[in-house]
Protein backbone atom coordinates (compact mmCIF):
# COMPACT_ATOMS: atom_id res chain seq x y z
CA UNK A 1 0.00 0.00 0.00
CA UNK A 2 1.11 3.21 -0.81
CA UNK A 3 1.91 5.83 1.68
CA UNK A 4 0.89 9.57 1.46
CA UNK A 5 3.79 11.44 1.10
CA UNK A 6 4.55 13.84 4.35
CA UNK A 7 4.32 17.44 3.51
CA UNK A 8 7.39 19.84 3.20
CA UNK A 9 7.02 22.84 6.38
CA UNK A 10 6.63 25.22 3.19
CA UNK A 11 4.12 23.41 2.13
CA UNK A 12 2.44 23.18 5.55
CA UNK A 13 2.93 26.77 6.33
CA UNK A 14 0.94 27.71 2.49
CA UNK A 15 -1.77 25.62 3.62
CA UNK A 16 -2.31 27.07 6.61
CA UNK A 17 -2.02 30.13 5.39
CA UNK A 18 -4.72 29.59 2.63
CA UNK A 19 -6.91 27.86 4.83
CA UNK A 20 -7.97 31.41 6.61
CA UNK A 21 -9.00 33.38 3.02
CA UNK A 22 -12.50 32.74 3.12
CA UNK A 23 -12.80 33.70 -0.64
CA UNK A 24 -11.63 30.58 -1.94
CA UNK A 25 -11.10 31.24 -5.67
CA UNK A 26 -8.44 33.34 -4.32
CA UNK A 27 -7.06 31.11 -2.34
CA UNK A 28 -4.24 29.79 -5.64
CA UNK A 29 -3.52 33.16 -6.44
CA UNK A 30 -2.16 33.85 -2.81
CA UNK A 31 -0.21 30.43 -2.14
CA UNK A 32 1.23 31.26 -5.12
CA UNK A 33 2.51 34.72 -4.61
CA UNK A 34 3.87 33.80 -0.84
CA UNK A 35 5.43 30.60 -2.53
CA UNK A 36 7.47 32.88 -5.53
CA UNK A 37 7.96 35.30 -2.37
CA UNK A 38 9.37 32.33 -0.13
CA UNK A 39 11.65 30.51 -2.81
CA UNK A 40 13.15 34.33 -3.80
CA UNK A 41 14.39 34.88 -0.18
CA UNK A 42 15.60 30.83 -0.32
CA UNK A 43 17.58 31.24 -3.16
CA UNK A 44 19.14 34.45 -1.20
CA UNK A 45 20.10 32.58 1.63
CA UNK A 46 21.34 29.75 -0.60
CA UNK A 47 23.74 32.20 -2.78
CA UNK A 48 25.04 33.09 1.13
CA UNK A 49 26.08 29.43 1.78
CA UNK A 50 23.42 28.44 3.59
CA UNK A 51 22.03 24.69 3.02
CA UNK A 52 18.60 23.90 1.73
CA UNK A 53 16.94 22.62 4.61
CA UNK A 54 18.50 25.95 6.72
CA UNK A 55 17.41 28.31 4.13
CA UNK A 56 13.76 26.68 4.35
CA UNK A 57 13.95 27.25 7.73
CA UNK A 58 15.26 30.50 7.76
CA UNK A 59 12.64 31.78 5.37
CA UNK A 60 10.10 30.15 7.40
CA UNK A 61 11.06 32.31 10.42
CA UNK A 62 11.45 35.47 8.38
CA UNK A 63 7.63 34.82 7.05
CA UNK A 64 6.35 34.84 10.60
CA UNK A 65 3.20 33.00 11.69
CA UNK A 66 0.96 31.34 9.33
CA UNK A 67 -2.33 32.30 10.85
CA UNK A 68 -1.48 35.72 11.63
CA UNK A 69 -0.57 36.36 7.62
CA UNK A 70 -3.88 34.44 6.41
CA UNK A 71 -5.99 36.29 8.77
CA UNK A 72 -4.28 40.03 7.98
CA UNK A 73 -4.79 38.85 3.97
CA UNK A 74 -8.57 37.45 4.35
CA UNK A 75 -8.95 40.98 5.76
CA UNK A 76 -7.19 42.63 3.05
CA UNK A 77 -9.22 40.14 0.19
CA UNK A 78 -12.45 39.19 1.58
CA UNK A 79 -15.78 39.67 -0.23
CA UNK A 80 -17.42 42.81 0.95
CA UNK A 81 -21.39 42.82 1.91
CA UNK A 82 -23.66 46.41 1.73
CA UNK A 83 -26.07 45.41 4.65
CA UNK A 84 -27.93 49.26 4.01
CA UNK A 85 -28.26 48.24 0.38
CA UNK A 86 -29.45 45.07 0.52
CA UNK A 87 -31.87 46.04 3.25
CA UNK A 88 -33.28 48.47 1.66
CA UNK A 89 -33.47 47.11 -2.00
CA UNK A 90 -35.43 44.44 -0.08
CA UNK A 91 -37.99 46.82 0.82
CA UNK A 92 -38.50 48.44 -2.41
CA UNK A 93 -38.60 45.07 -3.80
CA UNK A 94 -41.14 43.69 -1.02
CA UNK A 95 -43.14 47.25 -2.09
CA UNK A 96 -43.29 46.63 -5.63
CA UNK A 97 -44.44 43.01 -5.04
CA UNK A 98 -47.25 44.13 -3.02
CA UNK A 99 -48.29 46.74 -4.96
CA UNK A 100 -48.68 44.20 -8.14
CA UNK A 101 -50.21 40.85 -5.86
CA UNK A 102 -52.57 42.63 -3.50
CA UNK A 103 -53.43 46.31 -4.04
CA UNK A 104 -57.14 46.74 -5.48
CA UNK A 105 -56.12 48.83 -8.24
CA UNK A 106 -54.25 46.19 -9.92
CA UNK A 107 -56.36 42.81 -10.15
CA UNK A 108 -55.47 41.63 -13.76
CA UNK A 109 -52.11 40.36 -14.66
CA UNK A 110 -51.40 39.55 -11.00
CA UNK A 111 -50.11 36.09 -11.05
CA UNK A 112 -47.71 36.64 -14.43
CA UNK A 113 -46.62 39.98 -12.66
CA UNK A 114 -46.03 38.29 -9.29
CA UNK A 115 -43.74 35.49 -11.22
CA UNK A 116 -41.64 38.13 -13.04
CA UNK A 117 -40.76 39.19 -9.30
CA UNK A 118 -39.64 35.78 -8.18
CA UNK A 119 -37.55 35.49 -10.97
CA UNK A 120 -36.52 39.16 -11.06
CA UNK A 121 -35.27 38.21 -7.44
CA UNK A 122 -33.53 34.57 -8.20
CA UNK A 123 -31.58 36.62 -10.85
CA UNK A 124 -30.69 39.65 -8.63
CA UNK A 125 -29.37 36.96 -6.22
CA UNK A 126 -27.49 35.26 -8.98
CA UNK A 127 -25.84 38.41 -10.64
CA UNK A 128 -24.82 39.44 -6.72
CA UNK A 129 -23.05 35.43 -6.51
CA UNK A 130 -21.42 35.41 -9.86
CA UNK A 131 -21.94 38.73 -11.83
CA UNK A 132 -19.00 41.01 -11.85
CA UNK A 133 -16.24 37.32 -12.34
CA UNK A 134 -18.61 35.84 -14.81
CA UNK A 135 -18.30 39.68 -16.75
CA UNK A 136 -14.69 39.32 -15.91
CA UNK A 137 -14.44 35.75 -16.78
CA UNK A 138 -16.32 35.72 -20.60
CA UNK A 139 -16.47 39.76 -21.60
CA UNK A 140 -15.09 38.93 -25.12
CA UNK A 141 -18.04 36.15 -25.61
CA UNK A 142 -20.34 38.81 -23.78
CA UNK A 143 -19.28 41.34 -25.86
CA UNK A 144 -19.49 39.16 -29.77
CA UNK A 145 -23.07 38.21 -28.15
CA UNK A 146 -24.46 41.76 -27.30
CA UNK A 147 -23.33 42.32 -31.07
CA UNK A 148 -24.88 40.12 -32.25
CA UNK A 149 -27.72 40.64 -30.25
CA UNK A 150 -28.12 44.62 -31.69
CA UNK A 151 -27.70 43.13 -35.99
CA UNK A 152 -30.36 41.16 -35.30
CA UNK A 153 -32.71 43.78 -34.61
CA UNK A 154 -31.64 45.58 -37.64
CA UNK A 155 -33.78 43.14 -39.98
CA UNK A 156 -37.15 43.89 -37.69
CA UNK A 157 -36.61 47.87 -37.69
CA UNK A 158 -36.38 47.31 -41.21
CA UNK A 159 -39.44 45.34 -41.21
CA UNK A 160 -40.65 48.05 -38.77
CA UNK A 161 -40.33 50.52 -41.39
CA UNK A 162 -41.58 49.09 -44.56
CA UNK A 163 -44.37 47.21 -43.55
CA UNK A 164 -45.32 49.35 -40.09
CA UNK A 165 -45.99 46.81 -37.64
CA UNK A 166 -43.69 46.96 -34.78
CA UNK A 167 -42.68 43.53 -33.72
CA UNK A 168 -42.42 44.41 -30.34
CA UNK A 169 -39.78 46.17 -30.72
CA UNK A 170 -40.07 49.86 -28.55
CA UNK A 171 -40.38 47.47 -25.05
CA UNK A 172 -37.53 45.25 -26.09
CA UNK A 173 -35.29 48.17 -27.73
CA UNK A 174 -36.32 49.63 -24.37
CA UNK A 175 -34.28 47.87 -22.19
CA UNK A 176 -31.74 46.87 -24.63
CA UNK A 177 -30.27 50.88 -24.81
CA UNK A 178 -30.08 50.44 -21.22
CA UNK A 179 -28.44 47.78 -20.58
CA UNK A 180 -26.02 48.73 -23.56
CA UNK A 181 -24.75 51.26 -20.51
CA UNK A 182 -23.00 48.88 -18.47
CA UNK A 183 -21.78 47.04 -22.06
CA UNK A 184 -20.05 50.31 -23.65
CA UNK A 185 -18.37 50.80 -19.88
CA UNK A 186 -16.74 47.77 -20.10
CA UNK A 187 -15.70 47.99 -23.93
CA UNK A 188 -14.43 51.84 -23.03
CA UNK A 189 -12.04 50.49 -19.70
CA UNK A 190 -10.46 47.68 -22.36
CA UNK A 191 -10.24 50.21 -25.23
CA UNK A 192 -8.91 53.06 -23.21
CA UNK A 193 -5.45 52.80 -24.39
CA UNK A 194 -5.72 51.92 -27.94
CA UNK A 195 -6.44 55.70 -28.98
CA UNK A 196 -6.91 55.18 -32.36
CA UNK A 197 -9.34 51.68 -31.93
CA UNK A 198 -11.42 53.99 -29.62
CA UNK A 199 -11.81 56.78 -31.91
CA UNK A 200 -12.96 54.16 -34.72
CA UNK A 201 -15.12 52.89 -32.50
CA UNK A 202 -16.99 56.10 -31.81
CA UNK A 203 -17.09 57.58 -34.73
CA UNK A 204 -19.04 53.87 -35.78
CA UNK A 205 -21.00 53.92 -32.96
CA UNK A 206 -21.69 57.49 -33.46
CA UNK A 207 -22.66 56.63 -37.10
CA UNK A 208 -25.12 54.03 -36.91
CA UNK A 209 -26.54 55.99 -33.74
CA UNK A 210 -27.31 59.45 -35.51
CA UNK A 211 -28.85 56.79 -38.42
CA UNK A 212 -31.15 55.50 -36.23
CA UNK A 213 -32.17 58.30 -34.41
CA UNK A 214 -33.40 60.18 -37.83
CA UNK A 215 -34.81 57.38 -39.58
CA UNK A 216 -36.45 54.59 -36.91
CA UNK A 217 -37.21 57.10 -34.09
CA UNK A 218 -40.41 56.94 -33.17
CA UNK A 219 -40.27 53.32 -32.56
CA UNK A 220 -37.21 53.21 -30.22
CA UNK A 221 -38.83 55.47 -27.94
CA UNK A 222 -37.14 58.83 -26.74
CA UNK A 223 -37.19 57.71 -22.70
CA UNK A 224 -34.84 54.99 -23.39
CA UNK A 225 -32.69 56.99 -25.28
CA UNK A 226 -32.76 60.15 -22.96
CA UNK A 227 -31.52 57.98 -20.25
CA UNK A 228 -29.07 56.11 -22.32
CA UNK A 229 -27.46 59.33 -23.09
CA UNK A 230 -27.52 60.78 -19.27
CA UNK A 231 -26.19 57.29 -17.65
CA UNK A 232 -23.34 57.20 -20.11
CA UNK A 233 -22.21 61.09 -20.20
CA UNK A 234 -22.32 60.38 -16.44
CA UNK A 235 -19.57 57.40 -16.76
CA UNK A 236 -17.56 59.12 -18.85
CA UNK A 237 -17.41 61.83 -16.72
CA UNK A 238 -16.82 59.74 -13.56
CA UNK A 239 -14.38 57.74 -15.29
CA UNK A 240 -12.31 60.91 -16.35
CA UNK A 241 -12.87 61.96 -12.37
CA UNK A 242 -11.19 58.74 -11.37
CA UNK A 243 -8.14 58.93 -13.40
CA UNK A 244 -9.42 56.12 -15.43
CA UNK A 245 -9.76 57.88 -18.78
CA UNK A 246 -6.36 59.87 -19.06
CA UNK A 247 -5.21 62.86 -20.24
CA UNK A 248 -5.95 66.51 -18.93
CA UNK A 249 -9.12 67.02 -17.30
CA UNK A 250 -9.64 70.65 -18.68
CA UNK A 251 -9.66 69.44 -22.36
CA UNK A 252 -11.86 65.39 -21.55
CA UNK A 253 -14.96 67.39 -19.89
CA UNK A 254 -15.59 70.01 -22.45
CA UNK A 255 -15.10 67.43 -25.12
CA UNK A 256 -17.14 64.56 -23.56
CA UNK A 257 -19.79 66.90 -23.08
CA UNK A 258 -19.89 68.49 -26.71
CA UNK A 259 -19.83 64.52 -28.19
CA UNK A 260 -23.19 63.83 -26.30
CA UNK A 261 -24.79 66.94 -27.31
CA UNK A 262 -23.95 66.02 -30.53
CA UNK A 263 -25.39 62.73 -30.36
CA UNK A 264 -28.20 64.27 -28.64
CA UNK A 265 -28.85 67.04 -30.64
CA UNK A 266 -31.85 64.94 -32.40
CA UNK A 267 -33.85 64.84 -29.47
CA UNK A 268 -33.93 68.74 -28.99
CA UNK A 269 -34.09 69.70 -33.08
CA UNK A 270 -35.31 66.91 -34.97
CA UNK A 271 -39.52 67.52 -35.27
CA UNK A 272 -40.37 64.83 -32.73
CA UNK A 273 -37.99 66.00 -30.29
CA UNK A 274 -38.86 68.91 -30.49
CA UNK A 275 -42.83 68.09 -29.59
CA UNK A 276 -41.23 66.15 -26.79
CA UNK A 277 -39.59 68.16 -25.02
CA UNK A 278 -42.59 70.83 -25.39
CA UNK A 279 -44.98 68.35 -23.66
CA UNK A 280 -42.41 67.60 -21.46
CA UNK A 281 -42.10 71.48 -19.96
CA UNK A 282 -45.25 72.67 -20.73
CA UNK A 283 -47.84 69.99 -20.92
CA UNK A 284 -50.56 72.43 -20.22
CA UNK A 285 -50.20 74.27 -24.13
CA UNK A 286 -50.46 70.27 -25.74
CA UNK A 287 -53.69 69.40 -24.29
CA UNK A 288 -56.08 68.20 -26.85
CA UNK A 289 -58.26 65.32 -25.53
CA UNK A 290 -58.97 63.46 -21.96
CA UNK A 291 -56.53 60.34 -23.58
CA UNK A 292 -53.34 62.82 -24.34
CA UNK A 293 -50.51 62.21 -21.74
CA UNK A 294 -50.35 65.72 -21.35
CA UNK A 295 -53.93 65.94 -19.71
CA UNK A 296 -52.47 62.62 -17.57
CA UNK A 297 -50.22 65.47 -16.30
CA UNK A 298 -52.49 68.47 -16.00
CA UNK A 299 -54.96 65.88 -14.34
CA UNK A 300 -52.53 64.48 -11.76
CA UNK A 301 -51.38 67.51 -10.79
CA UNK A 302 -54.67 68.78 -9.88
CA UNK A 303 -55.37 66.21 -7.37
CA UNK A 304 -52.22 66.61 -5.94
CA UNK A 305 -52.69 69.85 -4.99
CA UNK A 306 -56.11 69.04 -3.43
CA UNK A 307 -54.27 65.86 -1.39
CA UNK A 308 -53.96 66.61 2.45
CA UNK A 309 -51.07 65.86 4.50
CA UNK A 310 -51.97 63.10 6.53
CA UNK A 311 -55.01 61.39 5.18
CA UNK A 312 -56.12 60.08 1.52
CA UNK A 313 -58.05 62.43 -0.84
CA UNK A 314 -61.81 62.77 -0.97
CA UNK A 315 -63.95 64.00 -3.37
CA UNK A 316 -67.70 64.23 -3.85
CA UNK A 317 -69.51 62.31 -5.98
CA UNK A 318 -69.70 65.52 -8.49
CA UNK A 319 -66.35 66.28 -8.42
CA UNK A 320 -65.63 62.57 -8.96
CA UNK A 321 -68.31 62.97 -11.86
CA UNK A 322 -66.64 66.28 -13.23
CA UNK A 323 -62.96 64.86 -12.98
CA UNK A 324 -64.12 60.93 -14.84
CA UNK A 325 -65.47 63.22 -17.50
CA UNK A 326 -62.80 65.46 -17.88
CA UNK A 327 -65.24 68.79 -17.47
CA UNK A 328 -63.32 70.07 -14.57
CA UNK A 329 -60.86 70.85 -17.42
CA UNK A 330 -62.41 71.01 -20.61
CA UNK A 331 -66.16 73.19 -19.81
CA UNK A 332 -64.15 76.34 -19.83
CA UNK A 333 -61.50 75.15 -22.96
CA UNK A 334 -63.70 72.82 -25.54
CA UNK A 335 -66.54 71.20 -24.03
CA UNK A 336 -66.81 69.13 -26.48
CA UNK A 337 -64.16 67.10 -25.27
CA UNK A 338 -66.24 66.39 -22.29
CA UNK A 339 -67.72 62.99 -22.04
CA UNK A 340 -68.27 59.42 -20.51
CA UNK A 341 -64.83 57.31 -21.17
CA UNK A 342 -65.21 53.70 -21.67
CA UNK A 343 -66.44 52.22 -18.18
CA UNK A 344 -69.80 52.99 -19.25
CA UNK A 345 -70.08 55.11 -15.86
CA UNK A 346 -73.44 57.13 -15.92
CA UNK A 347 -74.17 58.57 -12.56
CA UNK A 348 -71.67 60.45 -10.17
CA UNK A 349 -72.34 57.69 -7.49
CA UNK A 350 -70.68 55.22 -9.74
CA UNK A 351 -67.87 57.55 -10.00
CA UNK A 352 -64.53 56.19 -8.00
CA UNK A 353 -61.02 57.45 -7.85
CA UNK A 354 -59.94 54.73 -9.75
CA UNK A 355 -62.14 55.77 -12.52
CA UNK A 356 -60.60 59.07 -12.87
CA UNK A 357 -57.11 58.47 -12.71
CA UNK A 358 -55.13 57.49 -15.99
CA UNK A 359 -55.49 54.42 -17.48
CA UNK A 360 -52.21 52.87 -16.07
CA UNK A 361 -52.09 54.54 -12.98
CA UNK A 362 -51.45 50.94 -11.73
CA UNK A 363 -48.13 51.27 -13.09
CA UNK A 364 -46.94 54.53 -14.78
CA UNK A 365 -48.61 56.53 -11.15
CA UNK A 366 -48.04 54.73 -8.00
CA UNK A 367 -46.11 57.10 -6.14
CA UNK A 368 -48.98 59.85 -7.27
CA UNK A 369 -51.07 57.06 -6.45
CA UNK A 370 -49.95 56.32 -3.23
CA UNK A 371 -50.20 60.08 -2.33
CA UNK A 372 -53.68 60.31 -3.52
CA UNK A 373 -54.46 57.09 -0.76
CA UNK A 374 -52.70 57.96 2.24
CA UNK A 375 -51.81 61.38 2.16
CA UNK A 376 -48.37 63.47 1.54
CA UNK A 377 -46.71 62.93 4.23
CA UNK A 378 -46.63 58.89 4.02
CA UNK A 379 -46.27 59.52 0.16
CA UNK A 380 -42.57 61.56 1.05
CA UNK A 381 -41.79 59.12 3.17
CA UNK A 382 -41.61 56.65 0.23
CA UNK A 383 -39.92 59.33 -1.70
CA UNK A 384 -36.87 58.92 1.11
CA UNK A 385 -36.91 55.58 0.94
CA UNK A 386 -36.34 55.79 -2.55
CA UNK A 387 -34.32 58.63 -2.59
CA UNK A 388 -32.35 56.71 0.37
CA UNK A 389 -32.02 53.90 -1.92
CA UNK A 390 -30.10 55.81 -4.48
CA UNK A 391 -27.62 57.35 -2.19
CA UNK A 392 -26.71 54.42 -1.00
CA UNK A 393 -25.86 52.99 -4.80
CA UNK A 394 -23.45 55.97 -5.20
CA UNK A 395 -22.77 55.62 -1.75
CA UNK A 396 -21.01 52.08 -2.43
CA UNK A 397 -20.20 52.75 -5.86
CA UNK A 398 -17.77 55.50 -4.81
CA UNK A 399 -16.48 53.21 -1.75
CA UNK A 400 -14.80 50.58 -5.02
CA UNK A 401 -11.20 50.88 -5.68
CA UNK A 402 -11.29 48.65 -8.68
CA UNK A 403 -11.10 50.83 -11.77
CA UNK A 404 -13.53 48.92 -14.26
CA UNK A 405 -15.37 47.40 -10.67
CA UNK A 406 -16.20 51.32 -9.98
CA UNK A 407 -16.95 52.02 -13.56
CA UNK A 408 -19.39 49.31 -14.05
CA UNK A 409 -21.24 50.30 -10.47
CA UNK A 410 -21.14 53.32 -11.56
CA UNK A 411 -22.83 53.18 -14.95
CA UNK A 412 -25.53 50.70 -13.55
CA UNK A 413 -26.32 53.29 -10.81
CA UNK A 414 -26.83 56.32 -13.33
CA UNK A 415 -29.43 53.77 -14.99
CA UNK A 416 -31.11 53.67 -12.25
CA UNK A 417 -31.32 56.70 -11.33
CA UNK A 418 -32.51 58.42 -14.32
CA UNK A 419 -35.33 55.61 -14.71
CA UNK A 420 -36.27 57.03 -11.04
CA UNK A 421 -36.18 60.88 -11.85
CA UNK A 422 -38.24 60.59 -14.69
CA UNK A 423 -40.23 58.62 -13.17
CA UNK A 424 -40.77 60.98 -10.31
CA UNK A 425 -41.18 63.73 -12.67
CA UNK A 426 -44.02 62.11 -14.69
CA UNK A 427 -45.49 61.46 -11.10
CA UNK A 428 -45.74 65.06 -10.49
CA UNK A 429 -47.25 66.06 -13.82
CA UNK A 430 -44.22 66.19 -16.44
CA UNK A 431 -43.82 63.36 -18.43
CA UNK A 432 -41.06 62.81 -20.92
CA UNK A 433 -42.25 61.05 -23.94
CA UNK A 434 -43.32 57.61 -22.65
CA UNK A 435 -43.18 56.52 -19.24
CA UNK A 436 -39.97 54.77 -17.87
CA UNK A 437 -40.49 52.30 -15.02
CA UNK A 438 -39.49 52.91 -10.96
CA UNK A 439 -37.15 50.44 -10.60
CA UNK A 440 -37.76 47.57 -8.00
CA UNK A 441 -41.39 48.97 -7.62
CA UNK A 442 -43.20 50.01 -10.69
CA UNK A 443 -43.99 46.24 -12.56
CA UNK A 444 -42.61 45.84 -15.59
CA UNK A 445 -42.40 42.48 -15.97
CA UNK A 446 -38.93 43.33 -18.70
CA UNK A 447 -38.04 46.28 -16.50
CA UNK A 448 -37.98 43.45 -13.16
CA UNK A 449 -35.49 41.47 -14.62
CA UNK A 450 -33.55 44.59 -16.48
CA UNK A 451 -32.92 47.00 -13.41
CA UNK A 452 -32.65 43.77 -10.88
CA UNK A 453 -29.57 42.56 -13.24
CA UNK A 454 -28.38 46.05 -13.03
CA UNK A 455 -28.62 46.38 -9.11
CA UNK A 456 -27.00 43.01 -9.28
CA UNK A 457 -24.00 44.38 -11.11
CA UNK A 458 -23.69 47.08 -8.37
CA UNK A 459 -23.98 44.72 -5.75
CA UNK A 460 -20.96 42.06 -7.57
CA UNK A 461 -18.52 44.53 -8.21
CA UNK A 462 -18.56 46.20 -4.59
CA UNK A 463 -18.72 42.51 -2.94
CA UNK A 464 -15.79 41.34 -5.63
CA UNK A 465 -13.70 44.74 -5.30
CA UNK A 466 -10.75 43.02 -2.96
CA UNK A 467 -10.74 39.42 -4.67
CA UNK A 468 -10.90 39.96 -8.29
CA UNK A 469 -8.10 40.80 -10.27
CA UNK A 470 -8.87 42.97 -13.44
CA UNK A 471 -7.44 41.90 -16.71
CA UNK A 472 -4.92 43.82 -18.37
CA UNK A 473 -3.82 44.15 -22.10
CA UNK A 474 -7.56 42.99 -23.16
CA UNK A 475 -7.93 43.58 -26.92
CA UNK A 476 -12.09 44.40 -27.20
CA UNK A 477 -14.41 42.67 -29.31
CA UNK A 478 -16.02 45.51 -31.10
CA UNK A 479 -17.86 43.56 -34.05
CA UNK A 480 -21.86 44.39 -33.70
Amino acid sequence: MNKKTPESAVSQFLNEVTDQISYEPLRPSIRQELEDHMNDRMEDYKANGLSHSDAEKQALRDMGDAVTIGTELNEAHKIQKAPQLTIISALLLLTGFIFTSFMSWRPLYMASSSLYYIAGATLLIFTVLKGYPFLIRYRKKIALFTGFLYLVQIPFFIMTLVKGIQYRIPSTTYFATILFVPVITVLLYFSRHNKNKFLTIAVICTTIWMLFMYTVNPFLGNTAEIIFLLSALGTVCFMIHRGILTGQKKYLYPVTLAFFVLIGSPLFLSESGRHTMKEFLFPQSSVNRTLDDTYNGVLIQELLSRTPLTHGLKLTPEEMMDYGTGAWYFTSRNPGNIGIDATGIKTPEDVTLWDILPQHYYNNYMIAVFIFLFGWIPGLVLIGAIGLFYLLLFTYSFRINGKLASALAFSCSQCLLWQGVLYLLGNFGHQYASFPNLPLISEGQLSILCNTILLGLIFSAYRHDHVMEEPVNYRPITSG
